[in-house]
This record gives structure tokens, sequence and C-alpha cells, in this order.
């Protein structure tokens, strides 16, 4: 079991305590840290630990990926936040807007308002998108009757997921803005009370109310939860405190709703109708290219936490199709792609630990969720960016080509799947297909393009690698034998080091590089030097030679003596050892490869002489 108080003590730490936190809040794997000094936050200290997969700044917003188990680390974090004097779940985004004014900071504080208010509300979605979907299948393959009570509980469960919308968006939204979330709530319900939405005729002091429907939308109550926020800060400043407990709220809401039904609501209404309207017509004119541009461009999104501000799209086409055939399709083709990614790289990669990383995260990125993917693989391989982008592109222009649709709001993936299921009870019609081909052409695509640049980019380290490498020269001449065919287990299963061997042709060693003698041996049979890149070499002259004692061998020089490439270190007598019934096979390896020193090119010859390029070491 992981120790989560324990992490959260240690971004305590590296954030400079709680006194820095203005507020914090959640997503599927990110824990998302308002900070009041970004200088104070030593983020390589916290990409440092072994539970965080990665750590981003996003203006003042610190992210931090911790995967699926992140609502328990906020869980902890927020009690712990809430014993600071000073400090707030809640942000009052008002206050930045005082502060910041370039474009670029108006643009942060939109997204992460939009990201704040709708991140809290996915939960619901999820669960209300997926028993649609289940629901859908018990009916269309299980028999479930529509008249059944089971049916009954279940519809309404989903129903309930999207109907309330703008009451569980108008509690977001108002906490987001740091009023009081309930009286948010209690907006979005008198938006979709029965008497109000979609109701005709209606007015109010003589002023006509537009006839708006409110179930399902988001773009009316977010506007009405705006104005609320302006209007609660205004009365806050100008109530007695001896009465503002029952004056303020009753004040808040008589303005606010009017406001909101004859004015914002409409409007919000009416935008929801032109991103709905503007939406299809990219489909009738660039369809299937902005389908294909969004599965490729989504993990730049995921990264910057932007993805998060298409909602308002996807609820949109929601209301108005019942379906949303641009930004989800596109996600299943970039989140697939992105799972894929990483697992090609669990493929290709030779660490334990990131190999761990890679499968973990490709696994849930296949799934639906790609924080992990992108934080803790991605973004540190290159190939695997730009093999997610490219399948997630390509399988996205074939989503648009085929106009798929999914017809719940859940995070696409394979888990997923079932949302690709229309509602109308057809079953299992051409759109469930296609998806299942989108995953396809996402996942072989992605993994296909990684692999090849993973395997370019290898080549290509390699080639750089041994460019910069410390190369050893053959000490003598002879055939050039591999250590794990040397008849010494010491040896041949490297427990001294890595290197070659050589049956040698010649009666002398010598150096086979610029170095320091760092050992000899009383019993002439071995002699240790440290060349000047600090690989530290054993040259052992055959096989059980120790047993000898110095007989038909001399070494030429003695410890800290410093000698030049070239220069005779051991002399022996080939005939008369091997007469005596010993191998002179003689290793010549790496002793201090916990230095980070390891052997990663070899010669090809089969024979070399004094002098020939043997390995080379790093």
């Amino acid at each position: 079991m992981q120790n989560y108080d324990e992490l959260v003590r240690y971004i305590e730490k590296y954030i400079d305590g709680f006194a820095n936190v203005k507020s914090v809040t959640h997503c599927a794997t990110r824990l998302r840290i308002q900070i009041n000094n970004p200088s104070k936050v030593n983020i390589d200290k916290l990409k440092a630990h072994q539970l965080i997969l990665g750590a981003v700044f996003r203006g003042n917003e610190l992210q931090l990926v911790i995967g699926p188990d992140v609502p328990k680390v906020y869980a902890i974090f927020s009690q712990e936040l809430d014993k600071t004097e000073g400090s707030s779940i809640e942000q009052d985004i008002s206050e930045e807007i005082k502060t910041k004014k370039s474009l670029k900071d108006y643009g942060e504080i939109i997204v992460d308002f939009i990201s704040g208010t709708f991140v809290p509300v996915l939960p619901i979605l999820v669960a209300a998108g997926l028993v649609s979907a289940v629901l859908n299948i018990a009916v269309t393959f299980g028999g479930l009757p529509t008249k059944s009570g089971t049916y009954t509980i279940l519809n309404a469960v989903n129903n309930a997921g999207f109907y309330f919308l703008p009451i569980f968006l108008g509690g977001s939204a108002a906490r987001k803005l740091g009023i009081d979330s309930m009286m948010g709530m209690f907006l979005g319900a008198i938006l979709v009370s029965k008497s109000i939405d979609g109701i005709a005729n209606l007015s109010f002091l003589g002023m006509s109310v537009p006839q708006t429907t409110y179930n399902t939308t988001t773009i009316p109550v977010i506007l009405g939860v705006l104005f609320m926020a302006l209007i609660d800060k205004g009365v806050d400043k100008h109530i007695p405190k001896e009465v503002k407990f029952f004056v303020k709220p009753l004040l808040v809401i008589l303005i606010t709703v009017p406001i909101t039904l004859i004015f914002l609501g409409p409007i919000g209404s009416e935008l929801g109708n032109w991103i709905a309207a503007g939406l299809s017509f990219m489909y009738e004119h660039l369809g299937w290219i902005s389908v294909g541009i969004m599965g490729a461009v989504t993990p730049l999104l995921v990264m910057t936490g932007t993805n998060q501000a298409l909602f308002p799209l996807v609820f949109a086409m929601m209301a108005k199709f019942n379906y949303d055939s641009f930004v989800l399709p596109g996600m299943l083709a970039a989140n697939t792609a992105i799972g894929a990614a990483a697992l090609a790289i669990f493929i290709q990669e030779k660490d334990a630990n990131k190999k761990a990383l890679a499968l973990s995260s490709g696994i849930t990125g296949v799934m639906g969720i790609t924080e992990p993917s992108i934080f803790g693989v991605l973004i540190n391989y290159r190939s695997a960016f730009l093999g997610a982008m490219a399948g997630g592109g390509i399988a996205g222009v074939f989503a648009g080509l085929v106009q798929l649709k999914q017809y719940a709001v859940v995070s696409p993936g394979i888990a997923a799947i079932p949302t690709f299921i229309p509602t109308d009870g057809s079953g299992l019609n051409s759109n469930f297909w296609f998806s299942i081909l989108t995953i396809l052409i996402a996942v072989i695509c992605s993994f296909m393009f990684t692999t090849v640049l993973a395997r370019r980019k290898i080549r290509k380290d390699k080639l750089a690698k041994a460019d910069a490498s410390m190369k050893i020269f053959a000490p003598l001449s002879g055939k050039v034998i591999p250590l794990q065919s040397v008849k010494d287990e010491m040896f041949s299963q490297k427990m001294m080091g890595d290197g070659l061997a050589v049956e040698p042709t010649t009666d002398a060693v010598c150096a086979p590089s610029d170095a320091v003698i760092i050992m000899t041996t009383k019993t002439n049979h071995a002699i240790g030097l440290r060349t000047d890149n600090g690989v530290e070499l054993l040259i052992h002259v055959g096989i059980d030679t120790v047993q000898l004692n110095g007989q038909n061998m001399e070494t030429m020089v003695k410890e800290g003596d410093r000698v030049k490439k070239g220069a005779v270190l051991l002399k022996f007598d080939a005939q008369a050892i091997r007469k005596a019934g010993y191998e002179l096979t003689t290793p010549i390896i790496v002793t201090n490869m916990n230095d980070n020193h390891s052997v990663f090119s070899q010669t090809v010859q089969d024979e070399v002489s004094c002098g020939d390029y043997l390995y080379s070491t790093n």
C-alpha cells in the first residue's frame, strides 16, 4: 500500500509549505495546486518522487500527475491545507483577474475556470454515460424489457446525470469563483424547474422571458453564476454583517434569476447553438480533417490541461444532436494511440523500472486515462510523442471520414466502446464497428511509428555514444573470444565486469591506452589499470594461472606507474604455460561497471593484433 501521507508531506516540503498554496483541486489523474509564488516550488524534486509521474506548471497552477489514486492524495492534501490559516480549497478567480493583464494570462484564467468547473462534474457524467451504455446493451442483447423496474431505475440514473447538469455545474462554477456553491446549485435548479424550463409566454415585472430549454445545457448556468459572483461580492460589501445571513442570499438570487432568465440564459443557449452549428459546418467542409487534427493534438492539449476547455463543445453537440462526432471521436483515436506508444516503449526499453511504468501507463492509456502515459512516458521519449500524434492523427482522419459518433460523455478508450452503440436500440450498427476500427488503426499506427522512431533513436544514440566513447584496444594479439565462453564462471558470468577475451598468439601484454597502473600481483598473472577517462581494466592472463606462482611470467611495471598506449606491461612464456596444462585465454574486462561505465560496442573481427580496436565503453 502506498504511503500517501508521506507523499503529501514531501509535496508540502518542495512547494514551500501550505502557506504557498491558494487552492487545490484534482481531475482523473492530476492534483492541481494553485501556487501563490511559483518561484519557491522545487519542481525537479517533485518530479524525482516515484509516486509523482510528472509535474508541470500552467500559469500559477502546479499539476502533479499521481494516477488513479489522486482522490486519496487530494483528500489528505486538502485536510492538511484546511489546517493552514489563510488557505482555502476554493479559488477566487476575480483576484487573479485583478493581477493579470496580458492576453495570454486572461486566456489561462478562462481555461482554468472552464477546467475547474467541468472536472469536478466528470464522475457524474462518466457514471451516467456508462450506465446508459450498459442499459443499451441489456436492452439490445439481454432482452431487458423497457417497462421493467430495472430499466426504469437505470434509465433514471442516466437521465438524472444529464438532465440536472445545470445544477451540478452551477455548484462547481460557484465553488471555482469563491462563492457559496449551494447558491450556484440553487440557480441551476431554478433553470431546470418544470415551471421555467422550456415554458413559453413567461414574463417578469412586465418583461418578456424568452422560451429557453435549460436541461442538459452548460453555458447558460455558467454565465448566470459568473453574474451571481459579481452580485455576491457587491452585495457583501454593503450589507451590515448583523443581517447578512438573511439578506445577502435573498438579494443575490432575486437579482441573478431575472437577469439570467431574460438575458444571460437565452444568450448562453444561443451560444451553444452557434457552437453546434459551427461544428456542423466544420463536418460538412472539413469534417475528417478536423477530427484528424483533434486526434493528433490531443497529447499537447492534455499536457497543457487545455483539453478540459473542450467540454462546452461536447455538451453543445450532445444537447443538439444527442451525440458528439468531433471531440470525443478524435480523443478516442488519440487516447488509444497514446497508450499504444507507451506500450511500444515498454517493448524497446531495457531499464526494468521504466519498462514497468510504460506497461502500466500504456494499459491505462488505451483504456482512456492518458495522463500517466503522457507525463510518465511520452514527455520523456520524443519517439513516443511523435508516434502517438501520428497514430492519433491517422485514426482521427478515419473517424472523421466515417463520421464516428459517441453517445455518452465518457473518456474515450477501450473501456468506453459501449458508448458508441446508438441509444435508439438499433444494436451493433456500423458506428460501433467503426469505433473498433478506429482503435485498431490508432494502436497499430502509433505502435509502428513509435517503434521505428525509437529504434532509429537508439541507433543514433549508439553512434553518438561511440563517437564520444572510450575505445579499448587489444593489449595482445590473438583470437577474439566472447566473455561468456571463458571457462571460468567468474568471467563468463561477468561477476567482475564486462568485456572480451583473447586467446593470445604473442608473449606480451601491452597497455591498451594511456593509463595508470592500479594493481599488480606477486604471481604476475594479472594487472589492473585506470585509463584517463576513469575506466578501470583488468587483464587476466590465462585461466587458473595463479597456481603457477609467477613461473614463466614477469611484470614489467609497478603500481602507480603511468604508461602510454602500447607500453609492455607483462611478459609470459606461452609455450611453457600451455605445456604445464594451463589455458592462456586472457579476459580484458571493465571492473568499475557500477560507476556508469559499460561496454556497449565490440569489434566484429575474429582476430586482432596488439593495438587493434577491441571494444568501447562510455
